[in-house]
């Protein structure tokens, strides 16, 4: 791809008439927007996807899940020449005027241990000299701080996750949650000193509210609760609540986000990943067949909007704007996982807009109101929902869920 539109294709990765009161209210407490996951491996296919969160949104989310450069982090050093362009272009890409959602990852693609070193790609192992080392190794805490402040400078975001879906480490790794919860009061106290008035987060993969996992979220969140700011929230239910018919939103268990009004214990929420298939799923090798279609999507959509906006949810971002089947044939090799969210997007994979596209746009156009700020750092912003690249959250972990 172009220099100046060059995007990470790494493996560490009808109009619906909507009744009652969700379509009534006047106002959103929500921006809106999408990551710029592309549909296809080429410089037009990632134009078009920042062009599409342009039209269809008023908020961005970048979000880097490849990694981390720590030895030229903790050293104050340069940053490797593949990290600076990546930042660049995507600084560059940056639809004017948009808000901007920055999240970074302390964790590997398993969930289970450190990031691996961004250098001249994402997930490069780790340097002999970090391979070994503690979540609450002072070099850890100094270097990914170090690192976060300089996104932060490059990007001036609205808020900052530095721990993306960090609640997977008490599922996968329960053992390391402690020296996590050090690690976690280090970056945030770093971060804090220097941005007073933004909003510093770790996020949190919603499960079914009844099984193991939640209650194994639910016991060892509260220990970090005094790093975050708000909660993000990453929630895909149709792959991964496990519940029966799980293609049709109207299955959904009751309380599938009212749950993490619990968890975040009187803090702003954020939704930090979701999207709907509005295609059939059937992966063999995950055991997965979820019947869905375009008014199944719809539906969550307006599930989602309707939840959100009575929690005071204050952004949304959509995963993809466009389905990515051209991607997935392509430079993905047909990969089972990735077909979890290769039907996702509010256009089909022909350019197609789907029914979902029309109540996005819908809800886009109400108006934000006036006591719900959302702008940067030195305003107060309410919370924020985000829907972001869950190909970037790292195959091992995800396929524990679905095996």
């Amino acid at each position: 791809m172009g220099s100046g539109r060059r995007f990470f294709l790494s493996t560490s990765l009808l109009m619906v008439a909507v009744a009652g009161t969700t379509s009534a209210q006047q106002t959103r407490s929500f921006a809106m927007g999408f990551t710029p996951w592309p549909s296809d491996a080429t410089t037009a296919a990632v134009d078009l996807a920042y062009a599409q969160i342009s039209a269809h949104g008023d908020l961005i989310a970048h979000h880097f899940d490849g990694g981390v450069p720590w030895p030229e982090a903790l050293a104050g050093a340069p940053l490797p020449a593949a990290v600076e362009a990546e930042l660049a272009a995507r600084v560059a890409a940056t639809p004017p005027g948009h808000r901007v959602y920055l999240a970074l990852s302390p964790l590997n693609g398993s969930r289970d241990g450190l990031a691996p070193y961004w250098n001249t790609t994402p997930n490069d192992p780790l340097p002999p000299a970090w391979a070994a080392k503690p979540f609450d190794d002072p070099d850890v805490i100094d270097a990914y701080a170090n690192f976060s402040l300089a996104l932060i400078d490059r990007f001036d975001p609205v808020s900052f996750n530095y721990g993306i879906e960090a609640s997977e480490l008490l599922i996968h790794s329960p053992g390391r949650w402690a020296g996590f919860v050090t690690f976690a009061q280090g970056v945030y106290d770093r971060i804090k000193a220097v941005h007073p008035q933004l909003p510093v987060f770790i996020s949190v993969s919603l499960k079914d509210p009844t099984s193991s996992d939640a209650a194994a979220i639910r016991a060892g969140l509260p220990a970090i609760l005094p790093s975050t700011d708000l909660l993000g929230i990453s929630v895909y239910p149709y792959a991964f609540f496990g519940h029966a018919n799980a293609g049709d939103p109207a299955n959904l268990p009751g309380d599938w986000l009212d749950q993490a009004v619990g968890l975040a214990a009187n803090r702003p929420l954020v939704i930090t990943e979701t999207g709907w298939i509005a295609e059939d799923l059937v992966i063999p090798t995950f055991g997965l067949n979820v019947p869905a279609t375009p008014i199944h999507q719809a539906d969550y959509l307006a599930a989602l909007f309707s939840e959100a906006n009575r929690l005071g949810v204050g952004f949304i971002v959509w995963f993809t704007p466009m389905d990515y089947d051209a991607l997935w044939n392509g430079a993905l090799g047909q990969d089972p996982l990735a077909a979890i969210w290769r039907d996702t997007g509010l256009y089909d994979e022909t350019g197609t807009a789907r029914p979902a596209l029309g109540l996005w746009d819908e809800w886009l156009a109400k108006p934000l109101p006036p006591g719900v700020p959302v702008a940067r750092n030195h305003e107060w912003i309410l919370v924020g929902v985000l829907l972001t690249t869950p190909w970037l959250i790292g195959l091992q972990r995800i396929r524990r869920e679905v095996a």
